[in-house]
Order: C-alpha cells, then structure tokens, then sequence
C-alpha cells in the first residue's frame, strides 16, 4: 500500500457506494478509538501501512492476521466472547485462502456476531466481476492499491 498515491477515483466512486451499507453495522456511530479492527494481509508491508494509516485515524484496537484461516479463528474466538471485530481489512490475494474464500467460510461457518462486521477488502487490481463477488459475499468496500490514506479512512468513517 503506497500512502503517498494520487487519490484512486475508482475508491472514490467505491467509497460514495459503500457509506449507504455501512449505516447500523457494528462500527456505525463509533469512534475510530472504539471500534476493534482486524487487518488480514500475508505482507508485512501492507500490514504496517495499514496500521500506520489506522493509527493515524485513531484507531487503538488493531489485531493482525497474516491468513485467512488464522483470521476466521480469530473472527470465531471473538464472537463467542461476545466481543465482535467492527472492521475487518482483507487483502484479495493470499496464500492458502483468498479474500473471496474467507468471506465464503464466514458464511458457511455461521461465525457469531459476524453479520455486523464491516468487511472491507484491498485488491492490487480492478475488476468488476472480482467487485460484484465479494460484496455478494458480504464486502462493504472493494478497495484497489494503492489505496491512499483517505479512501481507507472514509471506508473505516
């Protein structure tokens, strides 16, 4: 994720898009402070970036998963305390598990407390047929890297 990128006018046009499914999800009304992310990404990398961009929005409460499958049991552990992640941040392309994939198994999983999570997923590319699947599946926002600053922190809003 490269912070300093020109604004991407397709997470523009994603960003408009998203905010109207995004109204009484868990993070809804919260403070950036309040809420508990969760950032999935195998590169370590786009995990700094991304913290680093959360952090500088006031987030606190960023737990990391570098798979999809250690994610799911992280995602799993939480809602059986009762304890739901507001914002999960994916990347579409990992090893073992793809974004798809993982909102795939949130569904067939039946993990509690999930349906109020707002799922955000970073992709390298556009494309819309990979856009229309994942939010089918349960994507609030389909972001492409780079994503700049802005466009995830209106996404997290």
């Amino acid at each position: 994720m490269n912070i300093a990128a020109p604004r991407n006018s397709q997470n523009d046009i994603e960003i408009a898009d998203g905010m109207r499914r995004c109204k009484g999800d868990n993070a809804f009304g919260k403070t950036n402070a309040e809420k508990r992310f969760l950032l999935v990404d195998d590169s370590i990398e786009v995990r700094f970036s991304v913290r680093r961009v959360l952090r500088s929005a006031g987030a606190t409460q960023i737990d990391v998963a570098e798979n999809g499958e250690i994610a799911l049991q992280m995602l799993a552990q939480a809602g059986r305390k009762q304890t739901p992640y507001d914002v999960v941040i994916m990347d579409y392309m990992m090893p073992g598990m793809s974004g798809i994939e993982m909102l795939y198994e949130l569904q067939r999983r039946e993990i509690k407390n999930i349906e109020g999570t707002r799922k955000i997923m970073l992709t390298g590319f556009y494309d819309a047929k990979v856009n229309a699947e994942a939010k089918s599946v349960g994507a609030t926002f389909v972001l492409s890297k780079p994503c700049d600053a802005a466009s995830l922190s209106a996404a997290i809003a």
